[in-house]
């Protein structure tokens, strides 16, 4: 994969603003008041609030920009459901025994059942938190900046699609494009076969991207992945370890890691199958299990821990 993946990187660097504007924030400026369901919000320039890696600021920063911001969005105006040029068919059953038919049903059918707004047309708060092989590992998500693909991850998580399935891939890498030397490293999770093949991202649609030309991938920042059509996130997503600036603008990101980053540094340093021989060179000899993934709402986060909140008949 080493050589898809510098290929896939030099053509995103050719690329620059490969999809413009984000399709969910119209960097607008006016003053009217927001429709239901829309909000005002300021992002900033980077991905840290107050400082912190990974998650963007509102309301801060030098340069931040105002966004009127549409949760509402349906599952046909965020999604993609025909099979893509390049990808194949999803598996029947994914690795984590969830069969991808009905999976797809149910994402379309609890799309607009996630709510992102409280009354008052305030962003709400989410975590993910993930139960790993190797320990816990808690995701602040932000719906103010990729309401569409935020609303994704938390109905895929109530559907149980992540459990059972893991960290496939494990990027170190260092390339120079055009005579930019960069380095990546992160990890990759929640492809349905385990593998992270090409072209199997998905269980049946694709995202339209929900890019931010304003935020910067910091340590700690997670997104969702797609192959060359900037179109085509599914199910996967990746923590960076460190910048990406190569990623800056042309993946979407969710949000960041509040707890945990020291988890995510562990399953980046497992073993791969091969030191040099692409795929292998990405894929760890014993792959980092997700046990459970659940969406815990800001006001109960200190009171329902991972363990301690399994879904029954799971």
């Amino acid at each position: 994969m080493m050589a898809t993946w510098q290929d896939h990187l030099r053509k995103l660097a050719i690329a620059g603003g490969i999809a413009g504007a984000a399709l969910g924030i119209s960097l607008a400026g006016c003053s009217e008041k927001p429709a239901p369901g829309n909000a005002k919000v300021e992002v900033g320039p980077n991905v840290g609030e107050q400082g912190g890696a990974g998650t963007p600021q509102t309301g801060t920063g030098e340069n931040s920009v105002e966004a009127d911001v549409n949760f509402n969005q349906t599952f046909e105006q965020a999604a993609i459901t025909e099979v893509l040029e390049g990808h194949q068919f999803p598996p029947d059953v994914t690795l984590g025994g969830k069969k991808s038919g009905p999976l797809r049903v149910e994402i379309e059918s609890s799309w607009s059942k996630v709510k992102l707004v409280d009354s008052s047309a305030k962003p709400i708060r989410y975590t993910l938190q993930l139960d790993t092989s190797l320990g816990a590992i808690e995701i602040k998500l932000r719906p103010e900046i990729a309401p569409n693909h935020v609303r994704n991850i938390i109905a895929l998580t109530h559907a149980g699609y992540y459990d059972g399935l893991q960290f496939e891939r494990v990027i170190h890498q260092q390339s120079e494009i055009d005579g930019q030397k960069t380095r990546l490293d992160m990890v990759l999770a929640g492809c349905p076969t385990g593998t992270g093949d090409d072209g199997l991202g998905h269980i049946g649609y694709f995202l339209r991207s929900e890019f931010q030309q304003n935020l910067k991938h910091e340590e700690g920042t997670v997104g969702f992945w797609h192959e060359e059509n900037p179109d085509s996130a599914g199910c996967r997503f990746y923590i960076t370890l460190g910048p990406a600036p190569l990623l800056d603008g042309k993946f979407t990101i969710i949000g960041s890691v509040s707890k945990g980053l020291d988890v995510v540094k562990k399953i980046a340093e497992q073993p791969l199958q091969s030191a040099d021989v692409p795929p292998e060179n990405e894929k760890p000899v014993t792959p980092t299990g997700i046990k459970k993934a659940i969406i815990v709402p800001e006001a109960m986060e200190k009171t329902v821990p991972v363990a301690q909140n399994e879904r029954s008949g799971n």
